[in-house]
C-alpha cells in the first residue's frame, strides 16, 4: 500500500471484445467473462506533522493546536488497518527534549465506511516502536481524527518554545 498513490484497478477481457460505450455480447459457440480486481491501497494526509509549543508559565499544561489527520483505506479483507505516530524530534529552550515526553488526545471528527468502528487514540510516547493512533479498524473506509500533541505534565517546562516533528504512517495487514 501506498500513502497518496492513485485509484488503481485492472480490468481483464476474456472470449469477446469490449467496445466503448457499446454492450460486450458474447459469441455464440464460446463464453466470455469480465474480471476486475481492485487493488488494496491506502491514502494518509498529512504523513507528518510540525510541533509547536509555547510555555509562558512553568509547570502549566502545554498543548499543540490540534493536528487533523485523514486516513483512506481499502484494504484486503480480515486485515488489521493501522495508522502510527513516531515522534522524530523534540527541542526547547536547553536543547533536546526526551520524545517520552510527548502526549497525545485523539478524537474521531469523522468516519465512512469500516472507518465507522474505528477510535482514534490517547497515549504518551515511548522510546520504542510508533505508537497507534487509531485502534479497531478492520475494514476499508475513511477516518478523520483530530490530534492534539502536549508536554508532559509531571515536568516543569523553562519558558520558551518548544518544537517538534511527528512522521506518521498508515498500512493494513
Amino acid at each position: 500500500m501506498t500513502s497518496g498513490g492513485k485509484f488503481a484497478f485492472r480490468v481483464v477481457l476474456t472470449g469477446a471484445a469490449l467496445l466503448i460505450g457499446a454492450a460486450v455480447h458474447a459469441q455464440s459457440a464460446g463464453s466470455s467473462g469480465l474480471v476486475v480486481q481492485v487493488n488494496p491501497e491506502a491514502h494518509l494526509s498529512p504523513s507528518a506533522a510540525a510541533l509547536a509549543f509555547q510555555v509562558t508559565n512553568p509547570g502549566d499544561t502545554v498543548a499543540s493546536q490540534p493536528v487533523t489527520v485523514t486516513a483512506w483505506v481499502r484494504s484486503l479483507p480480515n486485515q488489521q488497518i493501522q495508522l502510527t505516530a513516531q515522534p522524530v524530534s523534540l527541542t526547547g529552550p536547553s536543547g533536546s527534549v526526551a520524545l517520552s515526553a510527548l502526549h497525545w488526545n485523539g478524537s474521531v471528527m469523522q468516519a465512512t465506511g469500516g472507518g465507522t468502528a474505528a477510535a482514534c487514540t490517547n497515549g504518551v510516547f515511548g522510546n520504542g516502536p510508533a505508537a497507534p493512533l487509531i485502534a479497531s479498524w478492520t475494514q476499508s473506509g475513511i477516518v478523520t481524527c483530530s490530534v492534539t500533541f502536549s508536554l508532559a505534565t509531571e515536568d516543569s517546562w523553562p519558558a520558551g518554545s518548544y518544537k517538534g516533528q511527528i512522521g506518521l504512517s498508515l498500512f493494513a495487514q
